[in-house]
Order: C-alpha cells, then structure tokens, then sequence
C-alpha cells in the first residue's frame, strides 16, 4: 500500500488479517500506532494485522512487492509515481484506489509497470488513532492486470473475502470509475455546505443540489464518451432522479443509499475543515474539464469547484446554507 491514509490503510489491516503479506508506506503518525491498529467492517468486526505487517515511511519496502495499491489523495499522484520508479520491481504491477479518472494515466506516465484503474466504493472513518471503520456499504472494483499479475489479483479476491471485502475485477473499469465519478461529486455539496454524508442524504434540498450536479455530469460523461456503470445497484440515471424524491419515498425505497454512519464526513469536506488543498478538481472540476472538451457546458459543477477552492483560503471556512446553495444552483 501506498499511501495509508484512511483507505489504505482500512484495506491493507483487513488484506494482512486475511494472511496476505502486506506493506504499508504511510505518515509518522501511523507508525506511531502499528501495534495498535486495527480495522472494522461494517457489520462491526474487528480485524487485527498480522504480526509481519510491515509499516514503514521509508518506501524501499515496496521493493519486492507484486502488487502495489496507490491510495494517495489525487494531487499527489505524479510525486508517488516518480518515486514509485525508482523502487518498484520491473514486473510488479499498480492499481490505482483513489478519487478522479485521471490518476492510472498519471501512474502511467512515470511507470513502466503495468497500471490498472480502480475504486473503493465505501468510506471509512477514523474514530481513534490507528482505527479504520468502514462507514458505508460497497466493494472495491479493479481492472484487469495480464499474465501473472492477473492471477495475483484473483488470490487477492479471495483473500479480500475472508476479511468481508467485496472485490471484484472488471473488464469495464473506466466506466465502473465513471459511476463512481458520479456519487463522488456529493463531495463537493457536503464540502460547500460543511455537513456530514449522512446530513446531505437526509436533506431533501442537499438531495435537490446533488442530483442537478449528478444529472449535470450523467450527460458530460456520456458526451465524452463512456457510459457510467452502477456500483450501488440503481442506475446513476435513476439515483440522480430518485434524490430529487420527498423523503418519505427516498427513505423507504434507497434504504442502502442513505444507510450512512452519521459520522461519516466527505475526504473533501476533511481536507477543508484541516485547511488542506482539496481533490475538488478531480471530482466536479473534472466534469467542468470535460465539458470543455466536448463542447458543453457544465454550471452548476463549476459552482461547486469555484466555491470549495474559495473555502480552501477561508480559516475557518464559511459554509453555504442548503438554500443558498440550491438557489445558486438553478
């Protein structure tokens, strides 16, 4: 793993706990606390690492490794592969678990290795130090990697599962990303408005902004040529016009939509509030790039992207009202 932050790090403690040997090349403060970690699924199972779970801030652990899993936020995507040259084994293999669409062509650009997209549809939230707890329901979905490696990742598939990580490998994985794109622009509503994932889902008028955007970048994905798959089980098309729903309907029907940990917040709305630059430009900004593009017009993403890169130079930040924002929105 590199990069553990909250997701990295939940899925390598869960890999280690399955007998998978793992390293983790992570911050200070994690390998502070390697003896304590520990990660808990969404049924409230508590996984311990192994003991030869190797956490270290030194990346020349990576060296013999088969597969390396990137999990850094976006903007440090180049830095990471440029040092992931120069310790990565020629015939390792990457997969990219991180926000966006654009990090495996990044990862490509500096590696010789063989890159495969990826997601993970679930958060994670750190309630203590060295404690990872998955907040939502998902699997983590991964592209296909050739020869060798593809077996590889079949024993990671069955090792995911004995920790109750859903992993599956996909032919489709640039528009299984897409889907993902899609429910990762909430970031930016949960950032502008300061509330947590759940606060947004049960809010109607969140709900309202949320699928204007979704339904905003359904249309720009699609004119830029992929075809956005469901990773939740309703079609974006339906989520974005099932949100705009009273929640009498939204409650009762997309139960597993809003089953959220009320604690749960946006990576988005983490970095503002710790004063960090934000991935925004890889979630709504990327619909605004694309949209250039292809000739069409993406406003209410670009409000969004405009409005979190003003928060980000605001200390403490000035959150939007709900109404305000859906007014601004249209």
């Amino acid at each position: 793993m590199f990069g553990a932050g909250a997701i990295g790090a939940s899925v390598g403690i869960r890999l280690s706990a399955a007998g998978v040997p793992v390293a983790m090349v992570a911050r200070p403060s994690l390998v502070a606390v390697r003896d304590g970690l520990q990660s808990r699924g969404l049924g409230g199972r508590t996984y311990r690492p192994s003991e030869d779970l190797v956490v270290s801030e030194d990346p020349a652990i990576l060296s013999d490794v088969d597969l390396c899993l990137v999990t850094v936020k976006s903007r440090h995507t180049t830095e990471a592969a440029q040092t992931l040259a120069s310790v990565l084994s020629p015939d390792a293999a990457v997969l990219s678990l991180q926000n966006g669409l654009r990090n495996p062509i990044r990862l490509r650009a500096a590696l010789e290795q063989s890159v495969a997209g990826g997601m993970v549809s679930y958060n994670v939230v750190r309630p203590a130090p060295g404690v990872f707890v998955q907040a939502t329901k998902g699997p983590i979905l991964v592209g296909r990697l050739p020869g060798k490696r593809a077996d590889d990742l079949g024993s990671l598939r069955r090792a995911a599962a004995r920790v109750d990580i859903h992993l599956d490998v996909r032919g489709d994985i640039d528009d299984v990303m897409a889907g993902k794109l899609l429910l990762n622009l909430n970031n930016g509503i949960c950032a502008v408005t300061g509330v947590t994932i759940a606060e947004s889902l049960r809010s109607r008028t969140l709900r309202r902004c949320f699928s204007r955007i979704m339904r905003e970048g359904l249309a720009v994905l699609r004119g830029s040529g992929l075809s956005p798959r469901s990773i939740v089980g309703l079609p974006p098309g339906a989520i974005a016009r099932l949100l705009a729903l009273p929640d009498a309907i939204v409650l009762r029907v997309a139960k597993s939509l809003v089953a959220v940990d009320p604690s749960a917040k946006s990576s988005t709305l983490q970095d503002l509030e710790a004063g960090k630059p934000t991935e925004i430009d890889d979630l709504c900004g990327e619909i605004v790039v694309r949209a250039r593009e292809a000739g069409l017009s993406a406003p209410a993403n670009a409000l969004i992207t405009d409005t979190v890169h003003a928060l980000e130079g605001q200390d403490p930040p000035k959150f939007w009202s709900p109404e305000r924002l859906l007014a601004a929105l249209g």
